[in-house]
């Protein structure tokens, strides 16, 4: 199974959005992030925020904490978000929403093991 497969499976769809919304979101979200500078970039984002415990808890092996729509806005900047939106055809409201139910699984997953991938 594919960590696309695997998100896909393990995360509840946001109310606000249809099944192709939230595949797109997915995806994209993958693409962003699914490479070491992007998990870099978003760590480091979330230290400056407040949300480094969070977010390690997402790469870690215990159990994955929760995120609120307004940190994720600050975890990911609003130009992200604005652009994974006008990915799926959503407002950056319902995104931000949305994504705060997928990251902490979705993290999770490109992180197997608890670590960061390698750089290239």
């Amino acid at each position: 199974m594919s960590i696309f497969e695997s998100v896909m499976n393990s995360v509840q769809q946001h109310s606000g959005v249809n099944p192709q919304q939230h595949s797109t979101l997915v995806e994209s979200a993958m693409q962003m992030l699914g490479n070491q500078a992007g998990l870099s970039g978003m760590l480091g984002n979330a230290e400056s925020q407040g949300l480094g415990s969070v977010v390690q808890s997402w790469i870690g092996n215990g159990a994955n904490q929760s995120i609120a729509p307004n940190q994720v806005e600050g975890l990911l900047g609003q130009d992200r978000i604005a652009q994974l939106a006008s990915r799926a055809g959503i407002p950056a409201g319902v995104a931000s929403a949305a994504l705060a139910h997928i990251l902490p699984t979705l993290i999770d997953k490109l992180t197997p093991g608890g670590k960061l991938p390698q750089a290239a």
